[in-house]
């Protein structure tokens, strides 16, 4: 197996959290990328010595670097989230299918998701029969997610959630994002969110009867996870021919 050079795209939480992971893992770190971090500006030598980037920047420059990383013909391990999505939690086709052009073009590749744990994902694949069987009985739907207190956003992973339950409750078409100052209409989930302390991320569905409740929870401990994920993300992108993949085709 190949050795990959990594480069660092985003120098906050998870930027120093994926860089910790690299060292103890002894990896080869090329570049540390972050204009809003003193010293890690791009250059003209960025990502020159680099196999694969890992992004875990802010949504705002997400595209921008998403799209230069590509150019270099860099593989790009796309953990920012909310940029390549439209208003209402579709994806921007137009924009990913110019990802899929700039890696072709470029022999690269990129891998994107809204969670790159085998936790989660095993989660979602659970989840889906899961919302489907609860729909036919009748169980009312709620989302509740947890992160520390400095995240900016509501949880990529909790509107990942939101979509596969809505597919399988026939009566439900709109997610409702805490907005609970008022009477909660009948085709709306619910999704809730606490910023508290250091919690690296919580996700639970609950499923709500007259007579009972059942909670489906996935709870992080530590988020050494998410970059871990990402790093082994990287390794199983640089097997696959160019092009563009989304994390579910690594979990098969």
């Amino acid at each position: 197996m190949k050795i990959l050079r990594f480069a660092i795209l985003g120098y906050g939480r998870m930027g120093r959290i994926t860089k910790k992971v690299l060292d103890e893992n002894n990896e080869y770190i090329s570049d540390i990328i972050d204009p809003n971090c003193e010293g890690y500006d791009w250059n003209e030598d960025s990502l020159e010595n680099a196999d694969t980037a890992i992004c875990f920047t802010s949504p705002i420059v997400g595209y921008e670097t998403t799209k230069r990383i590509l150019q270099k013909g860099v593989d790009a391990v796309v953990s920012t989230t909310k940029f390549y999505t439209n208003h209402e939690g579709s994806e921007n086709i137009g924009m990913m299918e110019e990802f899929e052009n700039l890696a072709q073009e470029n022999n690269c590749r990129m891998i994107y998701g809204a969670n790159f744990s085998i936790g989660m994902n095993a989660f979602f694949d659970i989840l889906k029969p899961l919302a489907e069987k609860m729909a036919e009985l009748e169980y009312d739907i709620g989302i509740d997610e947890r992160h520390h207190k400095v995240k900016e956003d509501i949880a990529a992973t909790a509107k990942e959630i939101g979509r596969i339950v809505m597919e399988a409750y026939p009566n439900k078409n709109k997610l409702n994002f805490g907005d609970v100052d008022r009477r909660r209409e009948e085709n709306e989930i619910t999704i809730t969110s606490t910023r508290l302390g250091n919690i690296p991320g919580t996700h639970i569905v609950i499923f709500d009867s007259p007579l009972d409740t059942i909670e489906f929870i996935h709870t992080v401990r530590d988020p050494t996870l998410f970059a871990q994920s990402a790093i082994d993300a990287a390794y199983w992108l640089h097997d696959q021919p160019p092009g563009l993949y989304r994390v579910e085709d690594m979990y098969g």
